[in-house]
């Protein structure tokens, strides 16, 4: 008999999808599974009415369900337990579990924004949990938040700096609405020290900070840089800038709570708790190193960023803007201690990188694009700036 398992999980969210690829290349590479999966957001998850299977995996949607997952008689495994569900008198606490380590995301997330050389942070919280209210109480901070801000004031506190810390609305109604909370992160942010960093514990917060900057006319990254987490492509690449964003290892997340199911569903002994961590931070232009309030600055960086430097030269830029390229250059110098031409260089090596690790354009292409009279003299300079020939990092992002 192929073993029957329901997976409960939003499909609605990039993270949880990732996690669905690592259960599915464990049933790949082991004897097949009969999964039933129901698209939609975690409100809609549960097991099916009469279901009889050998196995489930479950993030927890509500307390009802949560009755009946434990009443189920197949093994399970949960991942990411709300508070509710880890509380030690709840039954599902009492199941194997699969867990991110929240304090490692932020304490990855103060080291990133650290070394971007900033002197003044801020935490952009989560709404008032919704998902936490059907339980039957308000919540100020889930666990899975409460774990990200911990590690991220920890880590900072080492390096000698407090965080301004940005709760939200205590109102359903305005943690529910945007447009209604959008007047509170912007005078939130006003009242910042700038330059920033702030770091939002989920994409779709950092996306609300990015927003209410735009709103307030704050440069991002210039006097906000802004960093989320789960490295959802849709949520950090359509924000004005993109945002940067901490990966999790969800593919291994899931894969894990497979092969937990598996050795459970064959009577094995499994731990009670494995975790799992973040990636590398996936930067993109929302924590670029360059801090600054002078307009003129900000203007100049923002078009060397949109067009990734391609085909810029310095004394152009100058004129466009209606200055002497050595008054340009003192502007830059004194703001963030580079010079023009080197922003220039620099944005146009990383729109470089970018188009050899994400495309198959022939390096011959690649430097015609970005304005490099001869490939060969590219190759040289990609190789100084990453140690690698652009075949090798090629090679090494397939």
């Amino acid at each position: 008999m192929i073993p029957r398992v329901a997976i409960l999980m939003e499909t609605s969210l990039e993270v949880s999808r990732v996690i669905l690829r690592g259960i599915t290349r464990y049933v790949k590479s082991h004897e097949p599974w009969l999964l039933d999966i129901k698209s939609g957001g975690i409100s809609e998850q549960r097991l099916p009415e009469n279901w009889h299977g050998d196995g489930i995996i479950a993030r927890v949607p509500s307390e009802q369900e949560a009755r009946r997952i434990s009443a189920n008689p197949a093994p399970k495994v949960i991942l990411d337990p709300q508070r509710p569900f880890a509380d030690p008198k709840h039954p599902v606490s009492r199941l194997p579990r699969i867990a991110c380590d929240d304090n490692a995301i932020g304490r990855a997330a103060a080291r990133h924004l650290a070394g971007r050389g900033f002197a003044n942070f801020a935490y952009a919280g989560p709404t008032l949990s919704s998902v936490l209210h059907a339980f039957g109480a308000w919540s100020d901070e889930p666990n899975w938040a409460e774990g990200r801000r911990l590690g991220y004031t920890a880590e900072l506190a080492k390096l000698g700096h407090e965080v301004f810390v940005y709760k939200g609305p205590r109102t359903r109604r305005a943690s529910e609405n945007w447009n209604i909370e959008a007047e509170m992160a912007v005078k939130w942010l006003a009242s910042l020290p700038k330059p920033v960093a702030v770091f939002a514990p989920h994409d779709a917060r950092a996306r609300h900070i990015s927003d209410a900057c735009l709103i307030a006319g704050i440069a991002v990254p210039y006097s906000v840089a802004i960093l989320g987490v789960n490295n959802d492509a849709t949520l950090c690449e359509t924000s004005l800038p993109p945002l940067s964003s901490i990966p999790l290892d969800a593919e291994r997340a899931g894969f894990m709570a497979a092969k937990t199911l598996d050795k459970l569903m064959h009577g094995k002994k499994v731990p009670a708790l494995a975790t799992y961590k973040p990636l590398p931070v996936f930067a993109r232009d929302s924590t670029l190193p360059h801090q600054t309030d002078d307009p003129l600055v900000i203007d100049v960086l923002e078009a060397i960023r949109k067009e990734r430097g391609f085909s810029m030269r310095a004394g152009e830029l100058a004129d466009k803007f209606g200055v002497s390229l050595k008054t340009l250059n003192a502007k830059f110098n004194s703001s963030i201690r580079k010079s023009v031409g080197e922003v220039i260089r620099s944005a146009c090596l990383e729109g470089v990188r970018d188009m050899v690790e994400n495309t198959d354009i022939p390096f011959v292409e690649i430097a015609s694009r970005c304005g490099q009279q001869s490939a060969a003299h590219l190759a040289f300079a990609f190789n100084k700036r990453y140690g690698k020939t652009m075949t090798e990092m090629r090679s090494s992002a397939r």
